[in-house]
Formats: C-alpha cells, structure tokens, sequence
C-alpha cells in the first residue's frame, strides 16, 4: 500500500493505524528527509515522480490522503488547487492504471450546497467553493479510472497526531485552555470525523473488494458551536469565552455549505462499522492530551 500525503493528518493516522495493525505500506510526501529511507517522494504537480514512485513501490492499492484543506487558500489559489486536487489525482490514476493498484481518493462533504443536509451518495451535488468544485472534479476522476477504484466522501476531520496542524477540535481546546475567546459559527452543521476511524476504515477497504462512492462521518450531526459547547464541558473549558456568530460575521473568502452533513447509511449497510459518539472520542482525547 502506497498512503500519498502522510505527512498531513490524515496521513499521519493513516500510517500509525498501518502500523499498529501490520500492514505492508510505503510514506509518500512532497518532501522527504534524508533519514526517512522507508519514505518516497512524490509531488503531485509532477506526472513522471507520481508514475516513478507507484512504479517503485508496486502497492496493491494506492490511497491519497493529499489535499490542499485550507478552504479559503483555495479560493486564494484556484490554479494550484485544481493541480493538487484534478491533476494530481489523474496522474495518480493514470500510475494506477499501468501498474494494476486500485486508487482509494478521500473527497468532502463541501460537494454539497448545504440547502438541504444531510445528504446521501445519491443527492445532487453543488459546490460553493473551489475547494468543493476541484473535489467534486478529482471524485469524477477517480470513478473513471480503469482500475479498482473508491471515492470516500468525509467531514471536518478532528483528533491527535503530533506533528500536525490544528484541527477545529484542537484549536479550539488550545485557544479556550490559553483562555483566548474565540468565535465559533452557529449555523454551519455537519458530522465531525474522528481522524483513527477513518484511518481505520480506509485500509480496511483495501482488503475488499468494494468499488464506487460511499460516505465515512461521525454518529454526532452537530453545528460547529454546539461542537464546541461539549468540547467545553468534557475538558472544563470556560463556555463564557464563545461568542456565537453566523458564518457571514467571519468575513471568510470561500461560502461554507450550513447543512452539509453526510448521511451514513449506506456505510452501515455495507460495513457495520462500530463507530463512537463525538463525546465518546472526546473524552478518549482529553484522557490523551493529560499523558
């Protein structure tokens, strides 16, 4: 298994979880240090390095966990977005093609307009922003690719891993522990995604034989600042330090989907997946971060 991106958090989950679980499997990331010699490197933004490091490793299966997740830097940055998102994944499955390697591609619930979440596979997609449109775009790729391939769309990921940036969960513990007020939106809502669940059930797919688009989100379907209300009272956190607000008060580049939740349906159907509540894995980090 080649992870793509295991620098990030997402990716970082992904190779912990390999690990600890004995599974075969290669780091890919843009820069590699001189001492990570169990580490290739690959950039997106170059077919022949992308094509090079699938040839080199021969994974069975290749998941890519790189994205550009700064929504507003997208906005910001429309041609190096659509690069990382759109091309990276065609070269990708184009190397995935030539050698026979299934493609699992990780999209989002910004697929969606928000008007009427939550939402299914089947419902009518409609983004906001570009980070929504190149996913959308990279989801179409992956799909059309000539080999065993799997789109698995996810919801503002939260957890732990040393090394990574923030996550709105961590964020907001460090910034409200520091006893910095923060503002927090009352009206975008989805199901947060716990970063080791869906490790976890990433490289389970790769062990079966499942094809096509499908959903991975939290139990918990919660408003950012309802998020926040239970961050507070599972680490003792001051509520008084939130100020509620509306998305519009925040003054982002990039519209934000309100209701974009994903329905999980289907992944119960399929998978059965012993998934926890959003204060259950809470109460799992508070106990971690005390260590």
């Amino acid at each position: 298994m080649l992870i793509v991106g295991a620098s990030g958090f997402l990716g970082r989950a992904l190779v912990k979880t390999a690990i600890q679980g004995g599974i075969d499997h290669v780091s890919s990331m843009r820069q590699v240090n001189g001492d990570s010699s169990d580490s290739v490197r690959l950039d997106l933004a170059d077919p022949d390095q992308v094509m090079a490091a699938i040839d080199q490793s021969r994974p069975t299966w290749v998941v890519n966990a790189a994205a550009e997740t700064g929504v507003d830097r997208c906005e910001a940055d429309p041609e190096r977005t659509r690069q990382i998102h759109v091309e990276g994944t065609r070269y990708l499955a184009r190397a995935c093609e030539e050698t026979g390697a299934g493609l699992v591609s990780i999209s989002t619930n910004y697929v969606f307009d928000g008007e009427n979440g939550p939402y299914s596979e089947d419902d009518s997609t409609n983004p906001l922003n570009m980070y929504g449109r190149t996913k959308l775009e990279s989801e179409t790729v992956t799909l059309e690719a000539a080999c065993q391939s799997v789109v698995v769309r996810t919801a503002v990921l939260y957890g732990y891993h040393e090394g990574s940036r923030p996550n709105f969960v961590t964020w907001a513990v460090e910034s409200l522990s520091q006893g910095q007020p923060i503002r927090v939106v009352t009206d975008e809502c989805t199901n947060p995604t716990q970063v080791d669940e869906l490790a976890s059930f990433l490289l389970g797919l790769c062990s079966g034989g499942f094809e096509g688009l499908i959903h991975f989100a939290g139990l918990d379907f919660l408003s950012r600042y309802a998020m926040v209300e239970r961050i507070c009272r599972v680490f003792d956190l001051d509520p008084g330090l939130v100020t509620p607000v509306e998305s519009t008060a925040l003054g982002q580049a990039a519209r934000r989907p309100l209701q974009a939740g994903l329905q999980i349906e289907r992944l119960k159907q399929v998978f059965g997946p012993n998934l926890k509540s959003f204060d259950a894995h809470l109460e799992c980090l508070a106990a971690t971060l005390k260590k």
